[in-house]
Parts: C-alpha cells; sequence; structure tokens
C-alpha cells in the first residue's frame, strides 16, 4: 500500500521557505504549507527520512514549521502533505519540493590562531610567538 489514497482528488499542497538562499548556522528558516481543504492535518517530510519529520493540524488551511537555529543538519529537500485528522488515512500528493541550505561557522566563531612560529633565545629556551591582532602574545 503506497499510503495514497483517492489519488487525483487531493490537489498537492504547496511549500515555501523564508528567507530564501543560503541560510547561517543558527540563522531562524521557516518552512509554510498551504492547502486548499480546511480541517486537514499537515505532514512535513525531509527527503532521506523514512517517515515525516512532524505535523501540526491548523485551524486554517496553512502551516507554518519554524526551525528557530539552523543546523548543518536542517539542511536538505523538505516536501508536505495534508491528509484527514480522523478515519483512514488519506494523503495528498506530496508537494514540490523546497530546498533548505545551511552554511557557515554559525554566530561569533572562536578566532583561530595561525600555527606557532619557534624562535630560539640564546638560553636554550623555546619560545611561541603567535601573530595577532594588533601585536603579540609570547
Amino acid at each position: 500500500r503506497s499510503g495514497v489514497s483517492g489519488k487525483g482528488t487531493r490537489p498537492k499542497p504547496s511549500i515555501s521557505v523564508s528567507p530564501g538562499g543560503v541560510i547561517p548556522v543558527g540563522g531562524k528558516v521557516t518552512i509554510r504549507c498551504r492547502h486548499q481543504r480546511l480541517g486537514m492535518r499537515i505532514l512535513l517530510y525531509k527527503d532521506g527520512d523514512g517517515n515525516y519529520l512532524t505535523y501540526t493540524d491548523p485551524a486554517g488551511s496553512e502551516a507554518e514549521f519554524p526551525i528557530p537555529s539552523a543546523r548543518r543538519e536542517h539542511g536538505g529537500s523538505y516536501t508536505c502533505r495534508y491528509s484527514n485528522r480522523t478515519g483512514p488515512a488519506a494523503y495528498s500528493e506530496p508537494s514540490d519540493p523546497v530546498q533548505i541550505i545551511v552554511a557557515g561557522e554559525g554566530p561569533s566563531p572562536a578566532p583561530r590562531l595561525p600555527a606557532p612560529h619557534p624562535v630560539r633565545s640564546t638560553g636554550g629556551v623555546e619560545v611561541l610567538v603567535w601573530g595577532g591582532l594588533g601585536g603579540q602574545w609570547l
């Protein structure tokens, strides 16, 4: 059984993502799914996962799935479907896919220091010197 019942009687929902483009690590992104029937359950799927990620029973015909702090693993292709809330499950066709791209090192990464350069003194003691902002650390 494919899980799709009444094929053609339930048009596929629309899906969008806001903001679009590349999302920085830690950034907020919202996936929105819309359909044309009231009183339906909306399910969100991520490509590669066998089952739905989450679902909601909105009062209207639109659902929002916020990601308040994006991580790299949130990147990927998403679709949504809707189904009846009660009785035997009857699913719509999946929406067209939408892509989320998460990139960057995150908000305020710790500064990375270059490799130290050994400097030998006359006493045979090795001192490691790093170049820093506006000076050097010894």
